[in-house]
């Protein structure tokens, strides 16, 4: 998620919270369960591969039948992120394919510092492995940025993107996003999770620190970047978001050509959490306007 790791790492929170939560696996359940509603299990319990990628081994898995989705999740989160989501899509008709992000979840960092194009080259690699030519990708924060890069340049771009809360320049942050009070009930949940999932379950610090200079080292695309993409695309933010002011998702949709926008009223940063049943009718609504949402040509075999 978009500004946690800063927190993380400037308040030194993870020496105290991440090992112990890495230390009993029953305790991180337990936090998981408690700092939000009860999740779905099926994006949780799914049994995936990985992929070799420059150094790193990259987690998927592919859960359904039908037109290919893919889902991107925020900083320091995981797949587990779409627990909320992946039965509905599933039911929907969708093939729903989740990636761990390099050094996230069920994914080793590698030898190189993160970066967002570093990232949006894994999600490419895992793509030419599953034999996927232009599927829909949908992205939350970090991830959004993900997708909206891969509609930007190469050629293996998106048939369509659904980007939530991502921010494509620095000056669109909120300010006071590091000391957001939503921080202090994501946290937990993060830490959780990482130490359920991770090869290195007490790795959650070393992510943080990946993660923040990331953030720090995004470079600003702009307008005539934007304009660039012609991929169909919705741009969906909240108008609390915390951490990415709600001016920016207008001025997204309108540098992108082929965008529209979708603001929630409420819900913030986190929305998918928050109220899952109304971002998965907001998808499937995107989904089934989508020009390739319902073609199985969009998988190569």
């Amino acid at each position: 998620m978009r500004r946690i790791a800063k927190h993380i790492v400037r308040r030194g929170l993870w020496h105290g919270l991440a090992a112990a939560l890495a230390c009993s696996p029953a305790m991180a359940q337990h936090e998981a369960e408690h700092q939000h509603p009860p999740r779905a299990i099926a994006g949780a319990k799914t049994q995936g591969s990985h992929v070799e990628v420059d150094g790193a081994r990259i987690w998927y898995a592919s859960i359904g039948h039908g037109a290919p989705v893919v889902l991107l999740h925020g900083g320091m989160a995981s797949s587990r992120s779409w627990d909320g989501q992946v039965p509905a899509l599933v039911a929907a008709g969708y093939r729903v394919i989740l990636i761990d992000s390099r050094g996230h979840g069920r994914s080793t960092l590698g030898p190189h510092p993160l970066r967002y194009e570093l990232l949006a080259d894994d999600v490419r690699a895992v793509l030419a492995h599953l034999h996927l030519v232009r599927p829909i990708v949908i992205g939350w924060s970090d991830g959004g940025i993900v997708a909206l890069m891969l509609a930007m340049r190469g050629n293996a771009r998106p048939c369509a993107v659904y980007a939530f809360g991502a921010n494509m320049d620095k000056a669109s942050v909120r300010p006071g996003a590091d000391d957001a009070p939503i921080l202090a009930t994501i946290v937990p949940r993060l830490a959780a999770d990482y130490a359920a999932l991770a090869p290195d379950p007490n790795g959650f610090g070393r992510l943080a620190e990946a993660t923040r200079a990331m953030q720090a080292a995004q470079q600003d695309i702009g307008p005539a970047q934007l304009a660039t993409i012609r991929t169909a695309v919705t741009i969906a933010g909240a108008e609390d978001d915390e951490f990415i002011l709600p001016a920016h998702f207008r001025a997204l949709a309108g540098a992108i050509p082929s965008a529209r926008l979708e603001l929630f009223p409420t819900g913030g940063h986190f929305v998918p959490w928050k109220m899952p049943d109304r971002f998965n009718r907001s998808l499937l609504t995107f989904l089934a306007h989508a020009p390739c949402g319902r073609r199985r040509e969009a998988l190569q075999r």
